[in-house]
């Protein structure tokens, strides 16, 4: 839209004109009346929204980051339920906007946004609480504007050029042989003493879910989805595919998920003999038919991430000192340490590429970068080529 005309009439009341091109480059004329200046400008750039053959959230650059917040979260809702992204990545976008993003800067007009505004946001929400929760701020503050630029509403995105905000602290521990041995014992005498107190849950999941993660790589979610139809135990070694995942939504419960966290992730692993005998028990508890889970609850249903989380937690809180005395990081113990203990060891005999096949990484840095532990000691084969190179 080019330049603006103001004129008060007689009556009071304000006329803007100004002449616009569509998409297709025709020029059209805006005129509209209203009864302030400030609205008849906003009256006019609706009006030259409606030039825009696309579609539009209407959004301006009077507009709050909270109105286009809400513009981009009804947008992302609709691709979570026609099944183009996950549910429960928008119920991640909508927490961080919620709690994080508007309470600090909801207010604030699009077109009073800069980069430097933009950087003092960010940095303010690391300063308050953590260097995730400023990561996960950024990303959305980011994606939030970015669908700005695209209604039009600002001419840039100002947050692509704020700083680069730190990492968080990279967790550096893994599981040897001798403390998985040790933990499985804890698990089965954790298990007989809960028993006595009745069988208020399904204490033998432990045991073969830390198995089956640590022989195939699967996320907890991804193993508590497995079914029959997904482990063949006729071919030798038996394999196992990894097909789904749970996915738990607050108010919804738990459902499975048709593939992984991402599609290009779906794989098939062979067991090892640890993991072949916990899917083999796993398989005489479950029910018959192919859809049988191998990690149902006490009532058939899908054995929720959340629950399993919550399990381990007691279990690790129960048995602290034992579990410091096998030297176990106890804080930094997760499921996700069993992921980390399989790319670790993987890598170091038989290199990047194999480790990121098995956790159906398409990228070798990300499990290079997130998942495996560099050894502290160099292998000492540089000696053999330095003093090739240089003499003795």
């Amino acid at each position: 839209m080019g330049s603006v005309q103001i004129t008060k009439l007689s009556n009071g009341k304000f006329r803007a004109r100004a002449r616009a091109r569509d998409d297709a480059g025709d020029l059209h004329q805006l005129v509209t009346v209203a009864e302030t200046e400030e609205f008849a400008r906003q009256d006019l750039d609706k009006r030259k929204l409606g030039l825009s053959t696309g579609s539009s959230s209407g959004l301006t650059r009077n507009d709050t980051i909270a109105d286009a917040a809400k513009a981009w979260l009804e947008q992302v809702h609709t691709r979570a339920t026609v099944g183009s992204l996950s549910f429960s990545t928008y119920e991640n976008y909508e927490i961080s906007v919620r709690c994080t993003l508007l309470p600090r800067c909801g207010g604030i007009a699009l077109g009073a946004l800069t980069v430097g505004r933009c950087d003092r946001i960010i940095q303010a929400i690391l300063l308050e609480r953590s260097i995730s929760a400023a990561r996960r701020a950024r990303s959305v503050f980011n994606m939030i504007c970015a669908f700005a630029v695209r209604d039009d509403a600002i001419p840039f995105n100002p947050v692509r050029d704020v700083q680069r905000l730190p990492l968080p602290p990279k967790k550096t521990s893994i599981l040897t042989p001798e403390q998985i041995a040790g933990i499985r014992e804890l698990m089965a005498h954790w298990q007989e003493i809960r028993k006595r107190g009745g069988p208020r849950a399904d204490y033998r999941a432990l045991v073969d879910g830390m198995d089956i993660m640590l022989g195939t790589s699967a996320r907890i979610g991804e193993c508590l989805a497995l079914r029959r139809r997904d482990v063949d135990m006729t071919t030798n070694p038996p394999t196992l595919s990894i097909n789904g995942t749970n996915v738990d939504h607050r108010g919804k419960g738990t459902s499975r998920k048709d593939s992984p966290k991402r599609t290009r992730q779906i794989r098939r692993a062979a067991l090892p003999a640890m993991a072949a005998t916990a899917v083999r028990r796993r398989l005489a508890l479950a029910a018959s038919g192919p859809d049988a889970l191998l990690f149902p609850t006490r009532t058939g249903a899908l054995f929720s991430v959340h629950n399993y989380e919550r399990l381990l937690r007691s279990f690790i809180d129960e048995n602290r000192e034992a579990l410091l005395k096998l030297e176990v990081e106890v804080d930094e113990y997760s499921t996700h340490i069993y992921r980390r203990t399989v790319a670790t060891l993987i890598e170091r005999n038989a290199g990047i590429t194999l480790a990121s096949r098995l956790l159906g990484h398409a990228n070798e840095q990300i499990t290079r970068a997130s998942y495996v532990v560099s050894q502290e000691q160099v292998d000492p084969v540089t000696v053999d080529i330095l003093d090739a190179v240089f003499g003795s």
